[in-house]
């Protein structure tokens, strides 16, 4: 492996992440959900709701990997614009659930919309097979990843 410098893939891939962030930025900063955290928290909430049962805030946090404090302050901005409503779930009152409203589900096709621009763009003058190469080899990093996670649990 390399160390930092212009070849190491590491490095490469903090660079492409840093400069998908700064595009990002620019693509939604016209927009009420500008970071990319809020629209993947948007669509989690939608995609609960269609599979029938709304997600209480602590699934949420779980699944997004965020602490608790800090999904009650992104379903709290989410909640001032009108994008989700929380309700008492009816078997446990200590719960609440997250419902997305009508006005989210626009918020989230735009937002998809958008992500797909910035997809668009970010993947230009690639072949169909060298963005299966990609796909490939992004899940076996994210394999090798989860795998170090899993031994250390093991352990």
């Amino acid at each position: 492996m390399h160390k930092e410098s212009d070849s190491s893939p590491i490095w490469m891939m903090r660079r492409l992440d840093c400069a998908r962030r700064r595009a990002a930025e620019q693509l939604f900063a016209e927009k009420p959900l500008q970071k990319p955290a809020q629209h993947f928290l948007l669509f989690e909430v939608e995609r609960f709701s269609q599979a029938g049962t709304p997600p209480t805030q602590g699934e949420l946090a779980h699944r997004m990997q965020l602490a608790p404090a800090t999904m009650t302050a992104s379903l709290s901005y989410l909640e001032r614009l009108g994008y989700i409503s929380r309700q008492s779930d009816a078997r446990d009152l200590r719960k609440n659930r997250v419902v997305i409203t009508e006005a989210g589900t626009q918020a989230a096709e735009e937002c998809r919309r958008s992500m797909e621009q910035l997809e668009l763009s970010m993947f230009r003058g690639f072949s169909e097979e060298e963005l299966a190469s990609l796909a490939a080899f992004v899940r076996r990093m994210e394999d090798n990843l989860n795998n170090i996670l899993k031994e250390d649990s093991e352990t």
